[in-house]
């Protein structure tokens, strides 16, 4: 594989993950109609399941777009094994 294929490969990869965090978004708006609709019907312990699953959700978010903009910058995507090597050969 060159390192050009190796590349696009990587990219396509966050724009996945981008992809979740777009559909972990949706997710939350909905389950903000949910919390409505459950706090409309008196069933507190749903609500607290609710909430807590939003805030998990919510820290995927963040956890996944740290990754992303951590690992994306172009002098983050190449891996070297130059360093390994030498300490070896030491």
């Amino acid at each position: 594989m060159s390192d050009l294929e190796a590349k696009i490969r990587l990219e396509v990869r966050f724009d996945l993950l981008r992809e979740v965090i777009a559909s972990y978004r949706m997710r939350l708006q909905e389950m903000e109609v949910e919390v409505v609709e459950l706090f409309a019907a008196n069933q507190l312990p749903a609500i607290a399941d609710c909430i807590s699953e939003q805030q998990r959700i919510s820290r995927l978010i963040r956890n996944l777009e740290r990754f992303i903009s951590e690992w994306e910058s172009a002098d983050a995507t190449g891996i070297s094994h130059e360093t390994k090597r030498e300490q070896m050969n030491t």
